[in-house]
Parts: structure tokens; sequence; C-alpha cells
């Protein structure tokens, strides 16, 4: 029998107009229901206020880490450019303008900015506030909005971070929500391989996000695509490792978000194979590269 590893990662934790205590409270109920373990990606200083000064969110946090559920670190500030720069189908989504305008104007500057020496001081400042207010260790790093440089990755592997989540796979996750029609993307093991960066840092490449304020007319054609990543995850043994975004699965059509995923695991279940539900943390220790 086959086996997938499944990592389900929650994005945004914390950030304001993505993400509230509610709606977090609500995916970690539903992950519990469908005994799903998730990683929950939080950002450290969001919209100016550091998680020691968000009691609410510390509290849901440490009872998420009691219930199974890892978290991790999603950036520093989620500024669009803070440690490296978005890939191109990100960067052309609808809402991205002043961020494409800021880049164009910008990107010598920005090169100053993501130096080894600068990613290291952020990326360490903004974990100390996590570990201080859980009292846990973190151990993986995900970057907002897919952004990147040669740098972040140097830190990150220099600083003994166990994985990174920031590679993403399916480029038509993101297809869909600019209304482009392209094929979709295959994944394998020579590709995963290619996106590892050495020492023991384990790159876990995102799949995609599913239910990104999903609408009935995009819903059938969203929900195909996780079960073709799925299956491919299956074929090729990447880990499968969709996104949701804390408040933007709640605030598509009514319920679409959490139906897709329903639905989705309704195959899973139904397919000859063991799906092994893990943090990501946890799932570092099962892959052999």
């Amino acid at each position: 029998m086959k086996n997938v590893i499944f990592n389900f990662s929650v994005d945004d934790i914390c950030l304001e107009g993505y993400s509230s205590e509610k709606h977090l409270n609500e995916i970690l109920d539903f992950c519990d229901e469908n005994k799903v373990k998730s990683t929950l990606f939080t950002v450290p200083v969001a919209d100016g206020i550091s998680l020691e000064k968000r009691p609410g969110y510390i509290k849901v946090l440490k009872d998420a880490i009691k219930r199974g559920h890892e978290v991790a670190q999603h950036g520093i500030k989620h500024d669009r450019f803070e440690i490296g720069i978005p890939p191109e189908m990100i960067m052309m989504l609808p809402h991205e303008g002043p961020a494409r305008k800021f880049l164009a104007e910008n990107r010598d500057k920005l090169a100053l900015e993501h130096t080894v020496e600068k990613i290291r001081k952020k990326l360490q400042t903004s974990k100390d506030i996590l570990e201080q207010c859980l009292g846990i260790k973190i151990e993986g790093f995900r970057a907002p909005a897919g952004q990147n440089c040669p740098n972040m990755y140097t830190v990150l592997v220099e600083d003994g971070y166990a994985y990174d989540s920031s590679e993403i796979f399916q480029k038509g996750g993101w297809d869909l929500l600019n209304g482009i029609d392209a094929p979709w993307q295959e994944f394998t093991w020579e590709r995963f391989l290619n996106v590892q960066k050495g020492g023991s840092l384990l790159e876990m490449p995102i799949s995609a996000d599913y239910t990104w304020y999903l609408k009935q007319e995009k819903y059938d054609k969203a929900l195909a695509l996780a079960i073709h990543d799925f299956k491919a995850c299956l074929e090729s043994g990447v880990p499968f490792t969709p996104v949701c975004h804390v408040s933007p699965i709640h605030e598509g059509d009514e319920g679409l978000g959490f139906k897709l995923y329903r639905e989705l695991f309704e195959y899973m279940r139904n397919t000859n194979c063991e799906v092994m539900t893990e943090t990501m943390s946890e799932a570092c220790s099962k892959i052999n590269i």
C-alpha cells in the first residue's frame, strides 16, 4: 500500500484583516473533528503589534499546541519585501498593484536590505518573540507571500531551522485566482530534491491554497486541482502540503472552503493508501533524501 505525508498548514495568524481569534479557533475545531494536525504559521509582529501584546492569540496558540498542532514562524511583520521578493504569480494578483509599483522602483535598494546579516537579525528577533511568548522551540519557517532570496535560505540553513516551507509547487492555484487557464504543474521526486537547500534544512514545498475567498463558480476547479495535487504527491512521494489562510477560508461563499476540505478528506479516505497526517516537524523525521 502506498502512503503519503499530509501536512495541513494555516498562514497569517495574527495578521489583521486575514486572521481573527474566532476564525482560528474554528479552524482548529475543524482539524480536530477531522483528526488532522495543522502547522500554524504565525506572524510575530503583525500590524505593528508584537505577539507579546496579544494575550488572546497566545491563549489560542498555547491551546493549539496542547491539542497536538504546531506553531511555526511566518516572516517577521508580513511586509512584502522584508526578506526577499515574491514570485511573479503572486505579484500578479489584482491586489498587489502597489507592491508591483514599489518593486519596479526599488529593486536595487531591496537587494541592499536582503543581506545575510540583516536577514539573520530580523529572523532571530522575530523567532525570539514566538519562543518567549509560547514557551516552545520554533522549528520551521515560511516566508510571507512566497518571497525569498538566496541569502534567506543561507540564514535558515546556518541557523539550524529544521524545515522551510516557502517554495510553491502548484502555480495553478494562483493561476485560478488570476483567471488564467494554464496547465497544472506536476509533482515529481526529482523536483522535490531540486528545491532542497542543503545542510539539515528540509524544504517542504506548498502545494497551493485552494480556498482563498473561494467562490461557487471556481469551486469545482479548485477541488479538482486539490485532488490532482494529492494524487501527484501520492504517486511521487512528495509530501502533500496545502495551505489555507485563517480568515479567507471563512470569507468566500458561505462554507465552501471547509466543504472543499471535507470532500478532499473523503476522497483521501476512499483511496487505497495510508495518509500520514503530521505536523511539519513530525514529518521531517519520516522523509529520507
